[in-house]
């Protein structure tokens, strides 16, 4: 799945509009990651999910998280990125050139993809989830797709409102049943839902490599995971 968000104290994704004061004349960059950084990312996960404990379907939460913190196999085989803020690792999303790379993916092949979006508690209100998602839209057209695609849970409300506001639209043509993707012996009926977002060609230029990047991230949105 695309990801989850760290979540307000009622449940879902915290999507402020306002920059946090902290942190908003910090300059953000995002940038490959490197091997000796796959524990740190590891360890980004399971912070962003806690809040979404309890709401009955931590079937869910378990066995995406088991998932979520095996990083290496998505270094390998795809662009595991971090977003870098003040000399810290502080987010992380993985960018498939092509989604179909993911494995389990029903998307198109030649659509681009991105999942495992994380950004630590720590860092919310500072727009680094939208920064990140962002950059996956520029390295679609970097490799030239035409379509970035994505699956979220329902479950996480706000990452919907988040990937929406960020131009994703939905195509329901290509929901999952979640539990196809993360077996359980207590799964239910929850609905991995399918977005995209077509993107326009870029200029006739160079190739430009993945990273880093720098942003000016003063109107981002809130932590995405």
């Amino acid at each position: 799945m695309a990801g989850f968000d760290t979540p307000e104290p009622k449940g879902g994704v915290r999507t402020s509009s306002r920059s946090d004061p902290g942190h908003a004349d910090d300059p953000i960059s995002i940038r490959l990651a490197r091997p000796h950084e796959l524990g740190d990312i590891a360890a980004l996960y399971a912070p962003a999910l806690e809040p979404y404990r309890g709401s009955g379907s931590d079937w869910i939460l378990d066995a995406y998280l088991a998932e979520l913190i095996n990083v290496r196999p998505r270094f390998a085989e795809a662009e595991v990125l971090v977003a870098e803020h003040d000399g810290r690792i502080a987010g992380t999303i993985t960018f498939y050139a092509d989604v179909r790379h993911e494995g389990w993916s029903n998307l198109p092949s030649g659509w681009a993809g991105f999942r495992a979006l994380a950004v630590p508690p720590r860092m919310r209100g500072a727009g680094i989830g939208k920064v990140l998602v962002q950059h996956c839209v520029e390295r679609t057209r970097d490799v030239g797709a035409e379509t970035l695609g994505i699956h979220t849970i329902s479950l996480l409300t706000d990452a919907v409102r988040l990937y929406q506001r960020l131009g994703f639209a939905r195509c329901p043509e290509f929901d999952l049943r979640a539990a196809d993707v993360f077996p359980s012996e207590h799964a239910d009926e929850m609905v991995g839902l399918a977005f995209r977002r077509d993107v326009e060609p870029a200029p006739r230029s160079p190739p430009r490599r993945p990273g880093p990047h720098h942003h000016d991230h003063r109107e981002g949105a809130g932590t995405v995971l």
